[in-house]
Parts: structure tokens; sequence; C-alpha cells
């Protein structure tokens, strides 16, 4: 009995003692094998990028690393977080990189292969995009092929709203800008990415697309031309030799004496350097019609209808009514201030606001609309109301003074007592209007 229970005790020790042990060498094979998953995720990863960068273009991949290794990708490598697929396909990021990477060597342009640029923009316009359609244009322009045929055989010309225009010629300037901007765009084309099946003509473009982000690769290890410097642009100086000979110098035409420029016989101030224009040179008379006056303040020629100088303000000189100027009708008058002839009808001059002096006896001024109105008319030719005192009476008369209209028994006038007129003249009242001549 004593046996069988000192033998069963040594058994539970024992089994006891291997439980208590049995943690004890657990860590240790963790310890040796844990690295084992870790190694498999790694690697695992790796392949998965391998498979990520697999981009249809080589040169694509290479160019983006040589971005990235200059630093003009803003996100971080993909060696840093491990996402390569959106580092090489991603167009935000991927265009400012390109761009700004093109306007800083834009010393490379006439370096790159004419042959494949022709072929990249021979080929239509890569999408629709209003800066991508004027880099391809002005890089036919400066291929100097004709956007007509381009744009015929090009598949978005019936979606284009720029088909078949032809660029200004300050918009023609190429650069590197341009080809590497639809170098962008065809390299992301989902076409390309997808692998899909590719239009005819196709696979020339993408050719020499390739070719062109080669040469861009090898050309930007050297480092950048530096640009000249660029003057200040300034008008060019022209002397008498150096006229253009399509300008021919008229009378009156005069050279400034400081920067030796030719100015129209109209200009007052140099065009080029806005120098005043020389009192001594001659006015050009032969130009000028008939009453135009030349200010002799500031030299500056004035129409005719100018009282004052335009430039300086100066008085124009006084002018003397000239009957044979234009043809006078009845009731016409001269301003005696500035000579100005206005019709009957108006009241005060057309050029200054002088009144006029006198009305013919009988004329009257609506009260309705204030317009001047010929003794003949019975109504107002502007407004059609009707003359209040436009029933007279044989003896009736206008005062000479104040052009009240008095009745026969008047002896002086109601409104300034001025007497009456021994004798009235006789006015023939006729309709003061313009009429087509026979």
């Amino acid at each position: 009995m004593s046996a069988s229970k000192l033998t069963l005790y040594e058994i539970g020790t024992a089994l006891f003692r291997t439980r208590r042990t049995a943690p004890a060498t657990a860590p240790s094979l963790f310890l040796v094998f844990k690295p084992v998953p870790f190694l498999r995720r790694a690697s695992s990863s790796s392949a998965a990028a391998l498979s990520s960068v697999d981009h249809p273009w080589p040169e694509w991949v290479s160019f983006v690393d040589r971005l990235n290794a200059r630093g003009y990708l803003t996100k971080p490598s993909p060696s840093d977080d491990g996402d390569t697929a959106s580092v090489y396909t991603e167009m935000n990021s991927l265009k400012d990189a390109c761009l700004s990477f093109a306007r800083d060597r834009d010393d490379l342009f006439g370096l790159l292969p004419m042959n494949d640029v022709q072929a990249v923009a021979g080929g239509g316009c890569p999408n629709l995009l209003r800066k991508a359609v004027n880099s391809a244009k002005r890089l036919r322009a400066h291929l100097q092929l004709d956007e007509g045929d381009v744009c015929s055989g090009c598949n978005l010309r019936s979606s284009c709203d720029r088909a078949y225009v032809i660029l200004k010629d300050f918009e023609t300037d190429a650069r590197t800008v341009d080809v590497v901007r639809l170098l962008l765009f065809y390299a992301l084309d989902p076409l390309v990415l997808s692998r899909g099946d590719k239009s005819p003509g196709r696979e020339v473009i993408e050719s020499s697309a390739r070719k062109l982000l080669s040469q861009l690769i090898e050309l930007s290890e050297s480092s950048p031309t530096p640009a000249p410097a660029r003057s200040k642009p300034t008008a060019p100086s022209v002397t008498t030799n150096q006229l253009s000979k399509g300008v021919e110098m008229k009378k009156g035409d005069w050279m400034c004496p400081k920067c030796n420029f030719m100015n129209f016989s109209r200009n007052v101030q140099c065009l080029n350097c806005n120098g005043d224009r020389p009192k001594d040179i001659n006015p050009p008379t032969t130009q000028m019609k008939q009453g135009d006056w030349i200010c002799p303040g500031c030299n500056f020629l004035n129409f005719a209808r100018n009282t004052k100088c335009l430039k300086c303000k100066t008085e124009g000189p006084r002018k003397e009514a000239n009957i044979n100027e234009v043809e006078r009708k009845k009731g016409d008058w001269t301003c005696p201030q500035c000579g100005f002839m206005n019709y009957a009808r108006n009241t005060k001059c057309l050029r200054c606001p002088e009144p006029r002096p006198k009305k013919h006896p009988g004329d009257w001024n609506c009260p309705e609309c204030g317009y001047m109105n010929f003794a003949s008319k019975v109504k107002c030719s502007h407004c059609q109301e009707p003359n209040a005192s436009s029933k007279k009476y044989p003896g009736d008369w206008s005062c000479p003074k104040c052009d009240f209209y008095n009745y026969a028994k008047n002896m002086a006038c109601l409104k300034c007592n001025a007497e009456r007129p021994k004798e009235q003249p006789i006015i023939d009242y006729e309709d003061h209007e313009w009429r087509r001549p026979n």
C-alpha cells in the first residue's frame, strides 16, 4: 500500500516538473524561429514593389527616379514608404515635378532630336486640355508643320474647340516644357498603363516619346547652361539714315533732339521718350484745315472748334464770322464772344454758353421745354406746346429791350417800362427750317 503511494507520488512529481520546465524551453524555440515570418513579409513586399514598378516604359521609371533624386518630387521616395504605384502614376505630383524640371532646363530644347519631337507633336494632341493643345501647337509651329493636316488626322478634332486654330506669332515660342508636357500625358495615358489596343500610328508616337525620355535623362546629367543676360528692352533708336523703307518722312514730321526718334507732325511729344516738341520747328501749315490754329504758348495744333488750347488751356484767337464759310439762313446769329455761328433756334451759343444777344420780335421760348421757336410757330417744334401769345393782333408789339409781348394799347412795356418804339420793323415770319435744296 505504501509502495504504491510512493510510486504515484514520484510519477506526479515528475509530471509537475515537466510542466514547469516546458515554458522555459518554449521561448528559446520561438526566439529562433521568430524572424522567419518577418523575412517572408519583407520578401513578399519586395516582390509586390517590383510588380508595381512594372510600367510599360522603363524610360519613364528612370525619368521619375531622376526627378526624385534631384528633389523635384515632393512625396517621399518609393523606398521610404513602399508605395511605388502612386509615385509613378500619380498625375498631381508628377505634373509639378516634370514641369518644374522642364522650366529649369529650358536649355535642353535645342539638344533634343527634332525628328522625335516631330513624331510626337505631328501625331495630334494627347488630350483636349488647353495647355496640352497649346503646347502641341507651339511645337508644330516651331517645326513648321501644317496645322490643318495634323488636325485632319487627329481623332479628337470633332470634340476639340481649337481644331484648325493657328497660333499668333507671339504665341509660337516653343520650349522644353512643351515637350515634357506631352511626354507626361502620353506616359500616363490610361491606354498605356492598361496596355490596351492602340490606334494606328500610336506605336510611332510612343517609340519617339520613349526616345525623348532617354535623351532627357542623359542630357540632365550635364549642368544647366547659363542663360544669356537679358538687357532691358528699349525702343529702337531711329535715325534719319535708319528710317524704315516703308516710312516716308512728310512735311511737318520732326526728329526728337533727345532720342532721334521720328515723330509725325501731329505729335506734340516724342512717342519714344516723351520729350516735348521743339518750338523752332515750323508747324505743318500745309496739313491744317481752315480754322485750325497753333497755340502761341506751347505750339500745339488745335482744331477750329477749340476755343482754348487742349494742352495748356491758353485762350484761342478771337474769330470773326465769315459769311462765306457756311450758308446763313434767316434767324442764324453769330456769337459775339467766340464768333461761332449758331442756328436761329439756339438761345445760347453751342460753343460757349454765351446767351443770344437779341431775339427777333415775335420769337418765343416754349414754357414747357424751353425750346426757342420762331414767331410763325403756333406750337413748339420740340414738344408741340401751344404758344400762349400766338394770337397776335394788329398793333401788338414786342419790347426791343426785354422782348416782352405787349398789346397795342400799351404805350410802355409792362415788364421793363421801356417806351414803345415809334416804328415797328416789318418782319417776314417765315418758317426758319432747313429744306433739302431743289
